[in-house]
């Protein structure tokens, strides 16, 4: 091979290297690429500490190229092209930065400062950029971002749900003051509140002041574009104050309130439940809902963006309150003690164990009881700061006043004659629980026994007894059923004669008619005989007067003849001639039917017994038939 024939080879090799480095030298960015830039050789070399080139020293370079051709010598320049950075609509995007100045002491995320959203590190840089995780983020879109200085995480957009809300907590900002729990809003230099934007602009929290930990204000329904390492963001149920309650509300926010250094006070009454509504260390009962304390005025039923952390609900039921001492319906229940059985409805149940109690004779009685008590709104604030809760109130003051009250009235009276007595011992324990609640602003409205379980040996007894009385009881029933039997047969058998009774009183009746008409029929006939005879006596006295004159006539006549005849016969021939006459004419008997006997040669005493026994004969009485 000739000298010429190797200078030809040679220039053709040093052509084709020469080719070979013109065209690898050559890059295109695509639309959707970045390039970065790395110096290799003939350049300064960074400071200690730096990362990232920022005025042409050896190392990756903080420019970086935009779509396009490029040529960089190879040698010296190499070119990393990486995919452009892309944030969709559901998504943040976190910027860590590894190279700038560094942090501030107690500061945890850098200040944003200006660099095109991170798209020009050299701004960044240049505008003294921090190292570490920054406080900006990129928002939905699509970003050319030099990868080599920032490592670009993504993280889903914040969503808060109906029904829910959240409750911002500031990993970063000025450190909280003594005495505060809740942070203090950030306010502008002006004093007027910072609009952060629902904490979507982390850099205007931090410039307005914003303190570290749990922020007052929270986060509706909705999507939140906001840096997960500047906030944590906490999702709780929206409050809701169920009908039939009010919520007491507690509130955390402002600075902590000075306390009494005195000692506590005495008691208002020895021996009493009495006491102050709310001591020292219990108030203030407030209006002003950024001040510490309860709140005076309960939060109406309703549904309310309550920040948990700031405000504390106490629901408070302020209608039917029912407490049940009984051994049945512990529904939903595992310890001993004070257990509400359904929070949700209008009126808590609590149950308790029966009452046990011991009677005067020394029986144990268990004794099943509901008491109903009520809160009115306008006390469930001092409730609260009295108690904590009406749990605690039931637990602490009806509980053990209703059990003394029983216990008491027990030692007070006989088994038998507590079981007895429940509608006193009803009446009493309401009255003394009236009482007595009404010193913690509770109205105890009704209170009822429901049973109470004796001992079966007494019970056994008294119903023997109970027994042994109905028995008497009912043998007097059959004794007086047995009499009335009695006389309901005396008065059947009565019924039974009845007929004959009336018949015997109809003819009675008709006797005492028919007499009654015989005495009137005979007063009658006596009437009319009277007043005939009286007719007869008076015609006979007419008769006997016309007879008496005529006889007198006559009678004078006869006796004129008569002594004619006897002044010429004689008397007694006169008397003779008489007799004959009569014999003559039938009227005077020949043989006598009564013998007068008279004396011898009377002849006057013959006709005298003639005429007598003939006067005998006329009025002699007839025989019948």
């Amino acid at each position: 091979m000739t000298p010429v024939t190797i200078e030809i080879i040679a220039a053709g090799l040093v052509v084709v290297i020469v080719l070979m480095v013109i065209l690898k030298g050559f890059y295109l960015i695509g639309p959707n690429e970045v390039g970065i830039l790395t110096k290799n050789m003939f350049g300064n070399k960074m400071p200690a500490g730096q990362v990232i080139a920022r005025s042409g020293e050896i190392g990756v370079q903080a420019k970086t190229l935009m779509p396009g051709l490029y040529w960089k010598l190879p040698v010296i320049w190499s070119i990393t092209k990486v995919p452009v950075v892309t944030v969709d609509i559901d998504s943040v995007g976190i910027v860590e930065s590894i190279d700038g100045d560094p942090l501030p002491k107690g500061r945890v995320l850098a200040d944003e400062v200006e660099s095109n959203q991170f798209q020009d590190a050299e701004m960044f840089l240049a505008n003294h950029g921090k190292k570490g995780p920054q406080v900006g983020i990129l928002r939905p879109g699509t970003y050319r971002i030099n990868t080599r200085l920032f490592n670009i995480t993504k993280a889903s957009a914040l969503t808060i749900a109906e029904n829910t809300l959240g409750i911002a907590v500031a990993k970063d900002g000025i450190p909280l003051p003594n005495g505060y729990v809740i942070a203090p809003k950030a306010r502008n230099d002006n004093g007027t509140e910072a609009d952060h934007k629902s904490y979507q602009n982390g850099q205007l929290f931090i410039d307005s002041k914003g303190y570290r930990g749990p922020q007052l204000d929270t986060l509706q329904p909705g999507i939140y574009y906001i840096n997960p390492n500047l906030f944590d963001i906490k999702i709780e149920d929206v409050a809701e104050v169920l009908p039939g309650y009010v919520a007491v509300i507690r509130s955390n926010v402002g600075i902590e309130l000075e306390r009494s250094v005195l000692g506590p006070d005495l008691a208002v009454k020895e021996g009493g439940l009495g006491g102050p509504i709310h001591e020292d260390v219990e108030k203030i009962l407030i209006t002003d809902k950024y001040t510490r304390g309860i709140w005076r005025e309960p939060v109406a039923p309703g549904k309310y963006n309550l920040n948990a952390i700031a405000f504390t609900a106490y629901q408070v039921p302020t209608s039917a309150v029912t407490i049940d001492w009984a051994s049945e319906g512990k529904i939903g229940t595992d310890v001993k003690g004070v257990k509400p059985i359904d929070a949700k409805a209008a009126g808590v149940l609590y149950s308790f164990d029966p009452l046990k109690v011991t009677s005067k004779d020394g029986f144990q009685l268990e004794v099943n009881v509901r008491m109903v008590i009520r809160i009115q709104p306008g006390n469930a604030a001092y409730v609260i700061a009295r108690f904590g809760s009406v749990a605690n109130l039931i637990d602490q003051i009806v509980h053990p006043l209703i059990d003394s009250s029983f216990r008491n009235k027990a030692g007070e009276k006989k088994a038998i004659d507590f079981f007895q007595s429940r509608t006193d011992l009803q009446t009493e324990a309401l009255a003394h629980a009236k009482e007595r609640f009404s010193e913690y602003n509770v109205e105890a409205q009704n209170l009822l026994i429901a049973y109470i379980d004796i001992p079966k040996d007494l019970l056994d007894t008294q119903t023997k007894k109970e027994i042994a009385n109905q028995q008497q009881a009912q043998y007097d029933q059959e004794a007086m059923a047995q009499e009335k039997r009695i006389a309901v047969m005396e008065k059947a058998a009565r019924a039974d004669k009845q007929k004959d009774v009336i018949d015997a009183k109809l003819s009675i009746d008709i006797n005492n008619d028919r007499a009654e008409a015989m005495v009137k029929e005979a007063d009658g006939k006596r009437r009319s005989v009277i007043l005939e005879a009286q007719g007869t006596k008076e015609a006979i006295i007419l008769v006997a007067d016309a007879n008496s004159h005529k006889s007198k006539i006559e009678g004078d006549g006869v006796a004129a003849a008569y002594n004619a005849q006897k002044a010429a016969i004689g008397q007694q021939n006169v008397a003779i001639i008489k007799l004959i006459q009569e014999i003559a004419a039938g009227k005077i008997q020949i043989v006598p039917q009564v013998l007068v006997g008279g004396g011898e040669g009377s002849t006057s005493g013959n006709l005298f017994n003639a005429w007598l026994s003939q006067m005998m004969v006329q009025n002699a009485p007839k025989k019948e038939g």
